[in-house]
């Protein structure tokens, strides 16, 4: 059927697609890219929209939505889950908790689908990314095959879908492992800058998950050090139940437009944010109610490079000096976060070869949001950095023929796949050369 513009949860990309389809099954995915294909045409599958950058453009393109493929099969006793293209994360957790299961980590957000979430490598930090977890999958092609992947069936393909980046068939099903529930405890520290950068070996070998959060300006960071625990579960303090109902992030939501309104305090405001709202804080919960946040985090705009791990202190400290420099040409009004994920073997994920340390670039205002990431960005080439899928970048395909080992063999299997581009849109256009 016919649609009106369409827009990502942040709004920065629109679209107008030329009809949107809500296939209920595989045999109908299968009709639809047949039709598409012999039309000429082409079709792009979108789950929730969260992503910033272009990989879900579909001007002028049939749009597949799976809303009507969502269902969620956990099996305990093998400690796997099977979930539809379309589940959601959150429900997708919802289910593993309930049969006593749990994954070993996911990322902050979780309204993705599923086939959304793995595709463009969305991950949390400390173990690696979700996808590296999938042992099944199955996907219509380009051609509207079935292609069902198992490390026997077909190998290659396994790996490389893992992150598909949208461009290798629309997932129908994914099968992943996960293990028993288990619980969190969350410290949270706030230590001064330098200390945290001399010290962030040792914070990473001793803790199970470790991520950190910098108010831009501030010279303080946030530590957040997770540990696996059977100890008691803390009873929610205020400030958490705040979060829980969205009272933190209306407040934060008033602080961006101030700065928005009066460009030059943002300095001041984040200083003194870091000084009521980062704070230490000890509780006990369910792992996945630890690794997601809450409440949706008010509409800005995000860059994020992994670069090698070992030089995570050296590029933490080159962005923060870029950052202070800046005013007045940008200001940055948004927590940077840093995270850390182990090294994989999936040909298209950011940590593909490389323990990698993941540097986010967020910024709440159009107006700052290029003269900031056009400077992360250049900044992120000195160390090699490599951008998240999702999120907002300028690199082009002779970069990632540079910064990928394996991007000739996905771009093999890409084409092999979709042979007529039923998949392409501006951003594998921009990734793989037109």
């Amino acid at each position: 059927m016919a649609t009106s513009t369409l827009r990502s949860w942040a709004g920065n990309v629109q679209w107008r697609p030329k009809a949107v389809h809500h296939p209920r099954s595989e045999e109908e995915i299968t009709a639809l890219i047949e039709r598409v294909a012999g039309a000429g045409e082409r079709l792009k599958a979108v789950g929730s929209g969260l992503s910033w950058s272009d990989i879900n453009e579909v001007e002028g393109q049939h749009l597949l939505l799976s809303d009507r493929m969502t269902a969620i099969q956990a099996d305990p006793d093998h400690h796997r889950v099977r979930v539809q293209g379309g589940a959601l994360m959150s429900s997708i957790n919802r289910a593993l908790a309930a049969a006593g299961l749990a994954f070993d980590n996911f990322g902050s957000i979780v309204t993705q689908t599923a086939a959304g979430y793995i595709g463009t490598g969305t991950h949390g930090s400390g173990p690696p990314l979700l996808s590296t977890r999938i042992v099944a999958m199955r996907l219509v092609d380009g051609r509207g095959r079935l292609r069902i992947l198992t490390a026997d069936s077909e190998p290659e393909l396994l790996a490389a879908a893992r992150v598909h980046l949208g461009c290798l068939g629309v997932v129908t099903e994914i099968t992943f492992e996960c293990e028993d529930a288990f619980d969190l405890e969350e410290r949270r520290e706030v230590l001064p800058f330098d200390r945290v950068l001399a010290d962030l070996e040792t914070h990473l070998s001793n803790n199970d998950y470790l991520k950190l959060w910098w108010l831009p300006y501030a010279d303080h960071i946030q530590v957040y050090a997770y540990n696996r625990t059977t100890a008691r579960r803390t009873t929610p303090r205020l400030t958490e139940l705040m979060d829980e109902r969205g009272i933190s992030t209306w407040s934060f939501a008033a602080l961006l437009a101030l700065s928005r309104a009066l460009p030059p305090v943002t300095p001041a405001m984040n200083r003194t944010l870091q000084r009521f709202y980062f704070t230490p804080r000890r509780r006990v919960n369910r792992s996945d109610r630890l690794f997601n946040i809450t409440r949706m985090i008010p509409i800005h705009n995000e860059a994020e490079y992994a670069i090698p791990r070992a030089r995570a202190a050296e590029a933490i400290d080159a962005v923060a000096k870029m950052v202070r420099a800046a005013p007045p040409a940008y200001y940055v009004n948004f927590p940077q976060e840093i995270r850390f994920v182990p090294s994989d073997d999936i040909p298209m994920s950011p940590a593909s070869g490389r323990d990698s340390c993941y540097i986010g670039a967020y910024v709440a205002g159009a107006r700052w949001t290029a003269a900031y990431h056009r400077a992360f960005e250049e900044l992120m080439r000195d160390y090699r950095g490599r951008p998240h899928w999702g999120k907002l970048f300028h690199r082009t395909a002779a970069d990632f023929a540079a910064l990928y080992p394996a991007y000739g063999s996905f771009d093999r299997l890409r084409r092999e796949c979709d042979p007529a581009g039923v998949f392409h849109n501006a951003f594998t256009d921009r990734v793989f050369g037109a």
